[in-house]
This record gives structure tokens, C-alpha cells and sequence, in this order.
């Protein structure tokens, strides 16, 4: 631009000199032609100058040209980068737009995770309780279909009576669960409930049967013995109910021995399970729900907890021998086992002739139990055995049959046994009364650990011609204690008779008479009898001790058998 300004100042003094006056004279002219040479010398320099200029000029429009292009090609990107920022603005709005709407969305997400956690939590509990359902549903279905396939099986047994007693003693009691009053209660009766079983029997294969079978029992507290007449009394209930306790509870392995044809039937037992007399003797005697078998009326309880090995031997299909043999606590099942000692049982049925069908035909059998009083370890343990030797006969469709026994035993029937109907109040702690003496008698005629006991019975049934109708009758003498050289009062017979009545394989009735009467006439024993078993006895009675022999007990009875 400073270029272009010196050019029009040199251009403005060239105009100024062409325009001045011409001189009137020579030097006028003499001036003239040197300012014309000056003239033309000026006009080549300003002509020099202004091609210069023009070149300066030219070369000054290119840069401008090219500044202008570079201008135009700056504000192209300028634009080019305005259009891009406002796409990246309207990016950006629309991104935050879009950020928003998805914060929006992302809160709307996360409120909606929080539903769906929520419905899902509720729809676990509830898938859960459908589960149970379900599962309870298939269980209830696995047990219908064991049910429907045999593999469960469901009984009751239920025994009841009403008794009458003419007259009342002290003495055992004639059935379980059943307790008479003591002397002078001629005319007591009593509806009794004696036995009520709810079987379960589960059979998942033929490898293997559990059975569970609990019963009631009548809740005795010695602690709080009640009055049973003057001067008797029992361990009375202290609250006098009827409890359920578990009678049985056993596995049996049916299948050890199937392989062989000769003890294919056989069965190993564990658990709380049947002795090996008590309930193979009461499926012989048919008449369980009258009255006890010889044995578990005298003393052995007919379920304990062991193991035991039993069933039939047979050769060509008949059988000829049954055998029982186990191990078990010294204690029965309604009674804590304190021994660290056991005992052992056995029992083996001979069949001569064999049979097809078990307890029928012709058989001996005998029994055999060693054992010990249930005693702690640190207490001496009284040992103890039982042994009953039968002989019997039972038609093959069971309407028939009589059986003969022999028992013997040591320190195998206590006071506890003999006073399990009713004893002296003096026995439970509620004494003295006039039975005080009777009391010390027996206790010392049954104490220590020398006793020997001694039996015989005979019992059995016959059906009335084709009828539903049967005789049946059981007779037993027993001795408590034959080491006593002199007369025992103890000693008693007991007597069972009636006519059954079978009124479906479900139901059974019975109406019978039962007799506990002691076996020796009324007696004073002296001080000299007592001095051959009590010195100490014989010396605390000098004059002896007055009726000794107790007296006898009668009831008349209808029985009720229901068994399913």
C-alpha cells in the first residue's frame, strides 16, 4: 500500500511539470529542450518506475489473489468447520437429548429390575411352595401307589373286656394293662381297654419290611401309688391316662438266604422285636386277647431290643424245624437299660412228621433264655435263665389243638412279678397296715439270688363241630421258689376257661372265667419255718406270721379281639 501512495505522488509532479507555461525566449527554448531531455529522462524513470509499479502492482494482486483464495479457502474450512461444529452440536444436543431420555430410561430400567426382583422373589417363595405342594403332592402320590402296590400296609389290633370279680387277692395280673383291687373288693368290675396296636409295615422290595407299632399302655408312677381297697394298692397313673409307647420297631432282611431251598424263609431281625417264645406260644394258643401265655404272664416280657436270626427249615416242602435264636438288652422295651451285660434266647420246634403249615401237626419244642437282672455296672448283676420244654398238637386247619409245658427258671419271678395285679400298700411305700407282715414274708421267700421256679401247664381249644363257636382253657401250677425246704404259700394254680365265638377273621369274642387261686390250704408259718430261709425274719415274728397263704382271685370276663 506504501507503494502504491509513492506511485500517485510521482504521477501527480510529472502532471504538475507538463502543465507549466512555455518561455518566450532561446534560453526559453534551450530550457525547454533540456527540461523536454529532463522530461523524457523523468518519463523513462517514472515509465521504468510505473512498469515496476505495475509489476509490483501485478505481483501484489497475485498475493492478494492468493491471499483472497487462501481466505476463501480458509473460510470454506472455517464454514466446513461451523457446519461441523453445529452437526456436533446437534449431535451433542441430540446425545444429551438422548442421555437424558436414556437416564430416564435407565432409572425406568432400574425401577423395573427392582419389580421384576421383587415379582421374581415372590415367584420363587411361590415356586418353592408349589414345590412343597408338588412334593408333598408326590409324595402323598408315591405313598397312594405303595399303598395301591402293596409296599405299605396299615392294621390296628384292639383288645377290650368287662370284667366282674366275685372275689379279689393279691396275685399277678391277668392281662396286661389290667389291675384287680386287693382283698374284700368282692363285686369290683371294670371296663377295660388291654391292648391297642396301629401296625405300619413298609416293604420298598421284597429284600427288606420295616414294621413300627405303637400301643397304649397304662401310665404307672410308683412315686404316686394309689389305694386298691383296704390295705392294697398299686403304681397308680399320676395323671391316669392311657399313653402310647413303641411296642415294636424292627427291620426285617427277608431275602439273606434265598438262594437255598432249605432256609429260604429265614430272617434276620434288628431293632425292637418279639422274643422268641412269647409270640410264637401266643399264635399256638390262639387266645392272646383272654389271657397271658404261661412265661409273660409269670415274668418275661414279650418284646425287647436286639437282633435276632428265625424261620422255618424245610426239605421237599414240608417243614421240620422252626427256629428263634437272638441277643438282646437285659431290659424289655418299656424299661431302661442299665446292664452292661445281655441276654441270649433261643427257641427250636421240631416237627417229626413235618408240616405245611407252621404250628400245626405234631411238634416239641423247647426255650431256652440266659440272662441278668437289669442292674448298673457298677452293681452286681443277679444272673438269671428260663427254660420251657412243650409238647403240642393243633389240627392243620387250626380247629383244634392242646399242648402240654414245662418251666423252669432261676431268680426269674420277683414281688414285682406277683404283685403286678395287686400287692400290700406296705410294697409301694404306703404301709404299715395289717399286710406289713405278709409283705416281709414274700419278699423273703422271692429275694436274693438262689431262687428256682417250677411250672407245668396244659392248654387249648377245640371248634364246636363246623360252627363258629369254641372251647378253649388253660390250666398252670406254678412254684415261685422251690429252694424253700418247707411249705410255700406262694405257690398258686391258675385256671382259664371259656367259650369263644369267631364272628369274621376281623372279630372275635370270648366269655370266659379266670381263677388265680393259691395252692396250699391257710396256714400260720412259723418262727421255725422262717429261720430255714430268714434268721432275720424268724427272729422279728417269734410267733410266726398268720395267714400266709393270700387269697384267691376270680373274674368273669368278656373279651373283645378286633385284629385287622
Amino acid at each position: 500500500m506504501k507503494q502504491l501512495m509513492a506511485l500517485a505522488v510521482s504521477l501527480a509532479l510529472t502532471a504538475g511539470a507538463l502543465a507549466a507555461p512555455a518561455p518566450q525566449d532561446a534560453a526559453a527554448a534551450s530550457t525547454k529542450t533540456t527540461r523536454k531531455k529532463t522530461h523524457r529522462a523523468s518519463e523513462n524513470k517514472v515509465l521504468e518506475r510505473l512498469d515496476e509499479m505495475q509489476k509490483a502492482l501485478e505481483a501484489q494482486q497475485g498475493q492478494i489473489q492468493q491471499l483472497q483464495q487462501e481466505l476463501q479457502s480458509r473460510d470454506a474450512v472455517i464454514q466446513q468447520l461451523q457446519q461441523q461444529s453445529g452437526q456436533a452440536q446437534e449431535k451433542a444436543d441430540q446425545a444429551a437429548a438422548q442421555s437424558a431420555q436414556q437416564q430416564q430410561s435407565v432409572e425406568a430400567v432400574q425401577q423395573d429390575v427392582k419389580d421384576i426382583k421383587a415379582t421374581a422373589t415372590s415367584t420363587v417363595v411361590s415356586v418353592q411352595d408349589t414345590q412343597k405342594r408338588v412334593g408333598g403332592l408326590e409324595k402323598a402320590e408315591d405313598s397312594l401307589s405303595d399303598l395301591a402296590h402293596g409296599k405299605v400296609k396299615i392294621g390296628a389290633t384292639f383288645y377290650g373286656d368287662f370284667a366282674f370279680y366275685n372275689d379279689t387277692g393279691f396275685g399277678p395280673q391277668f392281662l396286661t394293662q389290667s389291675n384287680q383291687p386287693g382283698p374284700g373288693n368282692a363285686h369290683f368290675n371294670s371296663f377295660d381297654v388291654t391292648r391297642t396296636y396301629l401296625n405300619f409295615f413298609y416293604t420298598p422290595n421284597d429284600m427288606v419290611t420295616l414294621r413300627i407299632t405303637p400301643n397304649i399302655y397304662r401310665q404307672v408312677d410308683v412315686s404316686s401309688s394309689q389305694s386298691l381297697g383296704k390295705g392294697a394298692a398299686i403304681g397308680s397313673s399320676s395323671n391316669g391316662n392311657l399313653g402310647f409307647r413303641l411296642k415294636y420297631a424292627y427291620l426285617d432282611f427277608n431275602k439273606l438266604f434265598s438262594s437255598s431251598d432249605t432256609f429260604k424263609k429265614d430272617k434276620l431281625t434288628v431293632g425292637q422285636t418279639t422274643n422268641p417264645l412269647v409270640d410264637w406260644q401266643e399264635g399256638l394258643y390262639g387266645y392272646r386277647f383272654v389271657n397271658l401265655t404261661p412265661w409273660n404272664y409269670l415274668s418275661l416280657s414279650s418284646t425287647y431290643t436286639g437282633v435276632t436270626l428265625h424261620g422255618p427249615i424245610e426239605m421237599n416242602g414240608r417243614e421240620y424245624l422252626d427256629y428263634h435264636i437272638g441277643v438282646f438288652n437285659t431290659a424289655s422295651f418299656h424299661s431302661i437299660e442299665e446292664n452292661d451285660k445281655k441276654q441270649a434266647m433261643a427257641r427250636l420246634t421240631w416237627y417229626p412228621f413235618g408240616t405245611t403249615e407252621d404250628r400245626t401237626g405234631f411238634g416239641l419244642t423247647g426255650f431256652y433264655d440266659f440272662g441278668y437282672n437289669t442292674q448298673t455296672p457298677d452293681t452286681k448283676s443277679t444272673p438269671l435263665y428260663r427254660v420251657a420244654i412243650i409238647g403240642a398238637y393243633q389240627s392243620h386247619d387250626k380247629g383244634y389243638e392242646l399242648a402240654g409245658e414245662f418251666d423252669m427258671g432261676r431268680n426269674a419271678f420277683s414281688t414285682g412279678n406277683l404283685f403286678s395285679g395287686s400287692g400290700p400298700a406296705d410294697h409301694f411305700g404306703l404301709g404299715p397296715t395289717v399286710y406289713a407282715p405278709f409283705n416281709s414274708l414274700a419278699n423273703a421267700l422271692l429275694g436274693g439270688d438262689r431262687t428256682r421256679q417250677r411250672g407245668y401247664d396244659v392248654f387249648g381249644h377245640a371248634r364246636l363241630g363246623h360252627s363258629n363257636f369254641a372251647l378253649f382253657g388253660m390250666y398252670e401250677y406254678f412254684q415261685p421258689n422251690t429252694t424253700i425246704t418247707v411249705t410255700n404259700p406262694l405257690d398258686f394254680e391258675r385256671t382259664v376257661g371259656g367259650l369263644s365265638y369267631t364272628y369274621n377273621k376281623h372279630f372275635e369274642f370270648a366269655l370266659d372265667d379266670q381263677n388265680l387261686t393259691y395252692a396250699h390250704s391257710q396256714f400260720t408259718m412259723t418262727a421255725a419255718q422262717l429261720a430255714t430261709f430268714s434268721s432275720s425274719l424268724a427272729a422279728a415274728n417269734p410267733n410266726g406270721i398268720p395267714n400266709a397263704v393270700p387269697t384267691s382271685t376270680n373274674a368273669i370276663m368278656l373279651n373283645l379281639l378286633f385284629n385287622y
